[in-house]
């Protein structure tokens, strides 16, 4: 006899998708609200999180209820804690907060970019100001890339330096192409003391890399090489 087990069609995917737009702008809402380091801070109720966050009790329980029904936030007894990831992830106070991240992955320019995306796809080319569209010189969508990506790299960057052994102190340079924020080059020259590290980018964007190797205490090893890889022939 044939199964009688096979899954019925389901409009959930289509549903959740179509709705998704919701969780970006709900948890960018929290991040700008720094909803869950107040939380993590112990301002775990609505009157304390308004109070906290400078922001009206129904605005905050509406946003906090629909944090904690998909999955960023749990609630029990009209008090709200952070789950495991949002305590490693969004979290201010933890290292490996990701955070600042939502400054450049949902920023306006890129939504904006996927809002008519069937008029793109009809066009062949991207919905953008100029002809080069984010690769334009000088643009300061990088900075905020910079500004905004750079703390949630330094565990990648560290793995990395560790993998090419740069605590054997080998006498390096090190080219780091397109460096935006500059971690990968920062991270080498902190496990090795004797690498000497040649940042290319952008110089509006290097200012924040030497930002971040100052800050690192590199930054007399840290090397400014002004131009974007696009310019190169």
């Amino acid at each position: 006899m044939a199964s009688q087990s096979k899954t019925q069609p389901t409009p959930e995917l289509v549903f959740d998708t179509l709705n998704s737009y919701q969780r970006t702008a709900a948890l960018k809402a929290a991040i700008d609200l720094d909803i869950f380091t107040a939380i993590g801070e112990g301002a775990d109720t609505v009157a304390a999180l308004a109070k906290r966050c400078k922001a009206t009790e129904r605005g905050v329980r509406i946003l906090c209820d629909f944090l904690a029904v998909v999955g960023f936030l749990t609630k029990r007894d009209q008090h709200y804690s952070l789950t495991e990831d949002s305590a490693l992830f969004l979290d201010r106070r933890s290292p490996a907060c990701m955070a600042p991240a939502a400054n450049f992955l949902a920023q306006p320019q890129t939504i904006d970019s996927f809002k008519d995306l069937a008029t793109v796809i009809r066009a062949g080319r991207p919905n953008l100001p100029t002809a080069e569209g984010s690769v334009s010189p000088e643009n300061p969508i990088w900075v905020n890339f910079a500004r905004s990506m750079g703390p949630m790299q330094v565990s990648s960057a560290r793995a990395l330096a560790h993998i090419l052994n740069a605590e054997a102190g080998k006498k390096w340079k090190v080219l780091d192409i397109a460096a935006g924020h500059g971690m990968f080059g920062i991270e080498v020259a902190k496990q090795n003391p004797n690498a000497e590290i040649f940042a290319q980018d952008w110089n509006m964007v290097l200012d924040v890399a030497v930002e971040n190797a100052r800050a690192a205490g590199v930054e007399a090893r840290y090397h400014r090489l002004p131009g974007s890889v696009f310019e190169i022939d």
